[in-house]
């Protein structure tokens, strides 16, 4: 069975959008100060999570377009 590289790299691409909006959107709620403390701790914890993702998307989406692996 072949991958389509094309479809992947959309792939990954579509889900590092996703996080990157996921992202703002929880930045946004946490900068906002309206929820609690324990309620903000822990979407600090998922924002960390969203960061990891999203680094790790860019890391692989940059070394299929540089080196087609």
């Amino acid at each position: 069975m072949k991958i389509d590289v094309t479809k992947e790299i959309e792939k990954a691409q579509n889900e590092l959008d996703d996080c990157i909006e996921s992202l703002s959107v929880l930045d946004n709620a946490v900068s906002c100060g309206f929820l609690f403390d324990k309620h903000s701790l822990e979407i600090q914890k998922w924002i960390k999570e969203y960061k990891q993702r999203i680094e790790y998307l860019r890391e692989q989406l940059e070394n299929v377009r540089t080196n087609g692996k």
